[in-house]
């Protein structure tokens, strides 16, 4: 068996049933007939020392009892017993365990222990676990779990972290026109997750969306690895948790895993081709859009309704999400006006007005789309339409969602329809005729207005670059020298990197920093001043954060004399009024930059934090002493950064406009900056031990740039 096939589990040709019970009401019971009730074709075989017949099936002490083959284990029994019978079922040869038994990791203490436990069991035997602690795994073939019922078959695939989440939203599904091909509970993962289940179901034929419901994801590195290649496949929408500071708290404490930041999951699932859903209610509309309807050639739309209020709210919406009118051909427009009432809007939106019949309905759709004319209707650029009917005396909805079902499955098959039945008691009958014939129908049009902006975002992403195309580029780079700085910073039992030495890495990386180095005699600074030129020199010393307090930084030392008299003084004053206890390295000798001879200066603040799941984020915005009041910044994962991403993630600040030139003023040096930035990805990408590192300012200027401050914190 493959490492990482699990066909087994989606069709397995016997699964044995460890805690099995003919007890009405136990889980053992609920398991084996939800099995036998979902007409699994396959053999069961019960497990129970206790019984020798339960459900009319042969019941079985072990699963070393049984002279045939098993393909999947499911378990209903205490915790403490499940490693034994895990063992048996290692030496018996099962290929997958499903373990329904709470009592691990999430109750802490014990309760690990027995769960590092079983992952070695699985490993050993090379058994994938799905679980513990979790609802059960449900196919097209067979509901191997306790949920109270069978969800109906269908070709969207769920998987949940959430077992009580699951059970709900398959309750929500069977009002719902669609159903499922699989609903996988993963509980603990203490194996198998939900990159596992989504790189086999994107080479699934019974399966068309995958929806997911995550609290985390534990490997992130797979997860960019994976995802981008499944999403080329079929869409995969992801409701994420634990967004909030109190969220991520409860996520914690209810998986016993800690979820990464939320900016991170952004990134990541943006990168990934993932549309993320913010509620249920989003993960389902998407399902449901994306299985029933077309993605449009281009984001052009039309709005056709019967009153001017929600026409208005569709259009803001519309706005909102960033989609697009489409421009009708003034063929179209002379029909429109010829053939409406006068008091109708023919302009995108269209309003054919309160009493408008089933008729005006269908003669608008037929022209916009250029639907059986025989007249010259100019371009049609109509990609796609929100039809919104609100319930007037002449409007017959159920006619109307009739009519737009005809129309929509003979003509548009590739055009994108969605509705807004707006109301209840007389609009309900049109609404559930439209979603029973996979037409989305919203009783809002802003939900509408939501649903299709994922359309296009998918659009976007399917015509974009690959990732695995994308080209990273490369510098030449000095990595011996840095990880000799950073060896000796560990040895000096630091975490954070005296300013020599970020600049020194900044020379072995390319990125032009005010040079310097530290001195640890008066000649040695008169030596490294005629060298500089013009410096600036600081006292060096962890425990001292603000040198001016303490008379530690002396200006403009433009001769070897004041060099050697300056570094006599700030270390005398160091020494004096800093810290008793404070470490002097020596005298930072820094080169000064002439700042006045710069036509134009714009303060940058470029940043790296490490998240635990996804690696480097990287940022970029307005630096200087306003950086956090301004909070204009971007960011970007640093997985697959290249010279395109660079550019996008600068113009995604306001900052950009400055750099750009305005009122008359010349453009800062753009390029030298996205140079920079992918120096500083390759830096940290090489030396994975950067936790963090922070360049404020970055002064950028008409040509070139100087990186003034730099931090940078490291491992232990």
């Amino acid at each position: 068996m493959a490492k990482n096939d699990i066909s087994f589990f989606f069709d397995p040709k016997s699964i044995a049933v460890i805690g099995a019970s003919g007890t009405k009401g136990k889980v053992g019971n609920t398991v084996l007939l939800n099995i036998i009730n979902s007409g699994y074709k396959g053999k069961i075989f019960p497990i129970n020392p206790k019984s020798n017949k339960i459900c009319e099936l042969l019941c079985f002490k072990t699963v070393l009892d049984i002279n045939e083959d098993i393909d999947v284990a499911i378990f209903v029994i205490p915790s403490k017993f499940v490693n034994l019978a895990a063992k048996e079922c290692g030496k018996k040869g099962v290929k997958g365990l499903i373990i329904i038994s709470a009592g691990f990791k999430e109750i802490g203490g014990e309760g690990v222990k027995r769960e590092e436990e079983l992952i070695k069991i699985g490993k050993k035997y090379n058994m994938r676990i799905l679980g513990p602690n979790c609802l059960g795994f449900i196919g097209l073939n067979y509901n191997g779990s306790f949920a109270a019922e069978t969800p109906k078959n269908g070709e969207i695939a769920m998987i949940s972290q959430s077992g009580a989440m699951l059970t709900g939203m398959m309750d929500y599904s069977m009002t719902q026109a669609f159903g499922f091909s699989c609903n996988i509970s993963l509980g603990n993962k203490a194996d198998l997750g939900a990159v596992d289940f989504i790189e086999y179901l994107s080479d699934d034929d019974n399966t068309k969306v995958i929806l997911c419901y995550l609290e985390s994801i534990k490997d992130g590195d797979r997860f960019l690895e994976v995802l981008p290649k499944a999403t080329r496949k079929k869409p995969i929408v992801i409701l994420k948790s634990g967004v909030s500071e109190a969220g991520a708290r409860a996520a914690s404490s209810h998986t016993g895993a800690l979820a990464g930041a939320d900016l991170a999951y952004d990134l990541a699932f943006e990168k990934c081709g993932v549309i993320r859903a913010n509620t249920i209610e989003d993960l389902f509309d998407y399902g449901e859009i994306f299985l029933y309807q077309p993605i449009p050639q281009k984001n052009s739309f039309a709005i056709i309704t019967n009153a001017g209020g929600p026409g208005i709210v569709a259009t803001d919406a519309f706005e909102r999400e960033g989609l697009k009118f489409s421009s009708f051909s003034e063929e179209i427009l002379h029909l429109l006006r010829e053939n409406l009432p006068l008091e109708a809007a023919i302009f995108n939106p269209i309003d054919i007005v309160g009493d408008a019949a089933p008729d005006r309905y269908e003669f608008t759709m037929k022209i916009i789309f250029g639907i059986n004319s025989n007249q010259d209707l100019g371009e049609i650029t109509t990609q796609g339409a929100l039809i919104i009917v609100t319930p007037q005396a002449q409007t017959k909805p159920s006619e109307v969602a009739e009519l737009i079902y005809r129309i929509s499955s003979t003509h548009l098959k590739d055009i994108p329809i969605v509705c807004s039945f707006i109301g209840g008691k007389n609009i309900s009958e049109g609404r559930d005729y439209l979603k029973r014939n996979h037409i989305p129908c919203y009783h809002f049009p802003d939900r509408a207005a939501h649903s299709l902006k994922t359309l296009i975002k998918r659009r976007i992403y399917l015509n974009s670059i690959p990732l695995e195309m994308l080209e990273v580029p490369s510098f030449k780079v000095n990595k011996a020298r840095v990880k000799e700085i950073f060896d000796n910073v560990r040895d000096d039992n630091r975490t954070v990197l005296l300013s020599f030495e970020t600049s020194e890495i900044f020379d072995c990386y390319g990125i032009k920093s005010p040079k310097s180095r530290l001195a640890q005699t008066p000649r040695k600074a008169m030596k490294l001043q005629s060298q500089i030129g013009k410096t600036v020199m600081k006292i060096v010393s962890p425990q001292i954060i603000h040198k001016t307090d303490v008379g530690g930084i002396l200006l403009n030392i433009e001769t070897e004399q004041d060099a050697f008299e300056a570094y006599i003084q700030i270390v005398n004053n160091a020494k004096k009024y800093g810290p008793q206890n404070a470490k002097i390295y020596g005298v930072e000798i820094q080169e000064m930059i002439d700042f006045k001879s710069q036509e134009k200066i714009n303060e940058i603040i470029i940043g790296m934090s490490q998240d635990p799941c996804f690696g480097n984020i990287l940022m970029f915005g307005t630096g200087g002493i306003y950086a956090n009041f301004m909070k204009d910044v971007s960011f970007a994962l640093g997985y697959k950064y290249t010279r395109e991403i660079v550019k996008q993630q600068i113009e995604n600040t306001k900052i950009f406009s400055l750099l750009q030139g305005v009122r008359g003023e010349p453009p800062s040096d753009i390029e030298a900056v996205i140079d920079v930035m992918l120096r500083l990805s390759q830096l940290i990408t090489d030396f994975p031990e950067i936790v963090e590192l922070d360049i404020n300012p970055l002064l950028s200027f008409m040509k070139g740039y100087s990186a003034v401050d730099i931090k940078i914190t490291i491992k232990k």
